[in-house]
């Protein structure tokens, strides 16, 4: 059997956290691998013709992204393995337009961001960011409003039920909420839950909102200064999905005024995902930020890795290039409704 060539780009230094020892050795066992890093001044047609000498391109958060021309004249490449989850910033649509194979991590990082989903909730509810700057600053008790509250009986309202969201109902239905959900394109609704048929119907009469769906042209800001105001005094916004899918200027607003409280795991900052150290955001009580994928990682990930362990995205992948090898379809694969659906 001939081996497969696989390749993988880099802008600058490849993502520790992804390219672990363990991982590129696994990569070397299935094939002629080969890594090229700094590539971030590469033009487009030196792109197009290294990765057309590889039959599997595996890609990740540092990649280059792939030139339109490479989905007519691909070459020997047949499959892009991208190992995290977005992957509109890196492939053409024309790619699968044409019908080309490309996977992504599928469900690997669900239970986690739905862990920091409920963790985010959480810690809103109980105000303990006000509970800890109280503390530090010589008070005991909380200033007015004290919103302290339980999620036994919360009207939770939750935006998107894909993995995530499904992963995040898991978690929340021992503590008894009361479930509203929105999420047009699920067929397969969750027992127990209410469907509501709109956005505006999912904010109307809800104490709390996590948002965990994808961000496209229908979610984009969709979360907006009109939806906000639907929610009591108190209410809680929490964000594990992208921070674009909500009007973050009008959200803040809110949180400034004191009548909502938020937690976010992602932001929409120019595509930096941060606010600057001096911005006035990150003195605000009522808001909770952790820097995106926080929710999604973990001590514990973090020494299996260092320890020479594969990560379930590291096994998904692995597991799709032996897939490919043998002409099986691979998993997690997009069509172009997913794609087009897809962050």
């Amino acid at each position: 059997m001939i081996p497969l060539e696989l390749l993988s780009l880099h802008k600058s230094v490849p993502h520790a956290g992804v390219w672990t020892p363990v991982f590129q050795e696994e990569l070397k066992r299935r094939g002629n691998y080969r890594l090229f890093d700094n590539t971030r001044d590469w033009d487009a047609e030196r792109i197009a013709e290294t990765v057309r000498g590889a039959d599997v391109l595996v890609t990740a958060w540092d990649a280059p992204a792939l030139p339109e021309s490479l989905a007519a004249d691909p070459g020997r490449l047949r499959y892009i393995c991208h190992v995290n989850g977005a992957i509109r910033s890196y492939v053409p649509r024309a790619w699968v337009e044409r019908g080309m194979a490309v996977s992504n991590w599928g469900p690997a990082p669900a239970r986690r961001v739905a862990e920091g989903a409920l963790a985010l909730l959480l810690g809103s509810l109980k105000q303990l960011s006000e509970h800890v700057i109280a503390k530090r600053s010589g008070e005991w008790r909380l200033p007015r409003p004290d919103w302290s509250g339980s999620v036994d009986g919360l009207r939770l309202s939750v935006f998107g039920l894909g993995v995530i969201g499904k992963a995040f109902l898991e978690f929340v239905r021992p503590l008894n909420p009361a479930l509203t959900g929105f999420d047009p394109y699920l067929a397969d609704w969750p027992e127990g839950m209410r469907r509501a048929g709109s956005l505006d119907e999912l904010f109307t009469g809800c104490d709390a909102v996590v948002i965990a769906a994808g961000l496209n042209d229908e979610t984009r800001r969709s979360v907006d200064a009109r939806r906000l105001a639907m929610l009591p005094e108190g209410g809680i916004v929490v964000n594990v999905a992208r921070g674009g899918i909500i009007d973050q200027d009008a959200l803040l607003a809110e949180v400034r005024q004191g009548r909502l409280r938020a937690a976010l795991d992602v932001l929409d900052t120019g595509g930096k995902d941060w606010f600057e150290p001096d911005d006035p955001a990150r003195q605000l009580p009522n808001l909770l930020l952790t820097a995106h994928a926080v929710a999604a990682n973990g001590w514990n990930a973090a020494l299996r890795g260092a320890a020479g362990e594969l990560r379930d995205f590291h096994r998904i992948c692995l597991d799709n290039i032996d897939r490919f090898r043998a002409g099986e379809p691979v998993e997690h694969a997009f069509d172009l409704d997913r794609y087009d659906r897809s962050t």
